[in-house]
Order: structure tokens, then C-alpha cells, then sequence
């Protein structure tokens, strides 16, 4: 529609020329001042925490289809006497010992746990292996580092610049010559943030667009792979990777609204 609106208001071109006609499409794209931006997502690498009711639903909803199952034959898939099987059967008397529905309705059970488990030829024992579990809440949530991708793992994080104006954006440029939009998103993520991150782009072609004064600027999806932003001083002076929440505090309204669709609400 925006690019409709330019060539019948400024270039009274028919679809057919718009189309057919290399000078006209440069004319137009000169006119909206196009620019390419990338909308750059770290993807959350832990499942989002439940709790309230959320958390006691899906506990309920767990135990009901535990309840319903057919008995789990644990001599076909456990080693007898190895660790693995005494920690299901740990788990299988705490799932024994819940109950949600009358109490009167509950049936007995045993114990597995008193169960005499004996090794296989030579009495052989697995080894318990110490299994290190990290906190979900990282050093970087700890001391407010928002540069650090350990952060916030729970949810998506942007990348975020401070451009020349000293306004929060999406990294964003011009483009160049001939250049399609994918490729104009890329270099200029590569311009302003360095040559130190390892980016996929998803597909060509944009997932939103921002409408200023005097430009109008198309987003490309992408995710980091690896590395890290390292803006030059030229056009960004800072970065920082931020959660949806975060982003709507630290842009502009009118940048928000724009963008806001745009966002996982994860």
C-alpha cells in the first residue's frame, strides 16, 4: 500500500510500468527512503517457569495420565540393581504416595523401595554420577549485565544499539545501490554491530516496518547463532539485549507501536 500510494501520488505510474520499468522502481524506493533493519532474537533456552494454579494444573494433569498408564515394565528397560532403577523407583513411590482424589477411593500400594534389588553376573553396580544443576537466575541477572546473552533464559531477547541520536533502534541502514533488502539488513548488522556474530536469517522478506518522518525502515527476522555484538563507535555507541518489556521502556512511543507486533510475548 505505501508503495502504491508513492507511485500513483508522485510518479502517476500503472502497475505495468511500476513493474517493468527499473528507473521508476529506483525512483520510488528513492522517495520512501527505504532502509533495511534486522529484528536479531536470542531464543529462550530454559522452559518458562509456571506457578500458581498454572503449576498445580499441570501437576494434576501429569498425575491423571500417570494414574491411566498401563504398568511401566521396568525389568525391560532398566539394568537390575543399576542407579537409573533405583532412581525410578524413588520417583515411582513418590507418584504412588499423591492422591487427588478421595482419600477413601485411594488404593494400596508397596513400597518399592523395600524391594531387594540384586546385580546381574559379578554384582555389578553402576556408578552415581554427579549431575551439576545451574540456577535459572545467572550472574549476569544478578549484577544487570543486559550486554550478556545469559540473561533472562526464559525469555527472547533483541539486540538493541544506540544509534547516532542517541535513540534505542533495531540495527538499521540505508540501502546501497541495488541491493535487496535481506542483503541491505545483513551488511548493515555487520556495519554496525562487527563482523563477530554468526546470525541466520529467516526467509526474504520483512516482518514488519516502521514509518518515520523522513524514511521508512523494513525489518528482517534473524537469530544469533553464536558471537557477540561489538558496535563501532561511528554508528552505535552502545547495545544491550533486551526482553519486550525492556524494549518498550527504552524506545520511543511512535518506534514502539510500530514494532510491538513484531515481538514474542515469551
Amino acid at each position: 500500500m505505501f508503495a502504491r500510494r508513492l507511485m500513483v501520488s508522485n510518479f502517476g505510474l500503472g502497475a505495468r510500468s511500476f513493474s517493468t520499468s527499473g528507473t521508476a522502481f529506483e525512483a520510488v524506493r528513492a522517495a520512501a527512503k527505504a532502509r533495511a533493519g534486522v529484528l536479531l532474537q536470542r531464543d529462550p533456552i530454559v522452559i518458562e517457569r509456571v506457578e500458581g494454579f498454572e503449576a498445580e494444573a499441570d501437576k494434576y494433569f501429569q498425575w491423571l495420565e500417570y494414574v491411566s498408564a498401563e504398568k511401566f515394565p521396568r525389568e525391560f528397560f532398566f539394568k537390575k540393581g543399576s542407579s537409573a532403577e533405583t532412581k525410578w523407583m524413588e520417583l515411582e513411590d513418590q507418584r504412588e504416595s499423591e492422591w487427588y482424589f478421595s482419600p477413601e477411593t485411594k488404593p494400596e500400594s508397596k513400597s518399592l523401595k523395600n524391594e531387594t534389588v540384586g546385580g546381574e553376573s559379578g554384582e555389578a553396580k553402576e556408578i552415581n554420577k554427579a549431575v551439576e544443576i545451574h540456577p535459572r537466575v545467572t550472574k549476569a541477572d544478578e549484577s544487570g549485565d543486559v550486554k550478556s546473552l545469559e540473561r533472562k533464559l526464559d525469555r527472547t531477547l533483541y539486540l538493541l544499539v544506540k544509534d547516532s541520536k542517541g535513540q534505542w533502534v533495531f540495527p538499521q541502514g540505508a540501502l546501497e545501490g541495488e541491493e535487496v533488502l535481506h542483503d541491505a539488513a545483513r551488511r548493515n548488522l555487520k556495519d554496525i554491530c562487527g563482523k563477530d556474530m554468526s546470525i541466520w536469517t529467516v526467509g526474504y522478506g520483512p516482518v514488519g516496518h516502521h514509518e518515520a518522518s523522513d524514511h521508512t525502515t523494513f525489518f528482517i527476522k534473524g537469530h544469533i547463532l553464536g558471537g557477540q555484538a561489538k558496535p563501532n563507535n561511528t554508528l552505535a555507541s552502545d547495545f544491550k539485549w533486551a526482553t519486550k518489556e525492556e524494549i518498550e521502556s527504552a524506545v520511543s512511543s511512535e518506534y514502539w507501536q510500530s514494532v510491538n507486533p513484531m515481538l514474542s510475548t515469551v
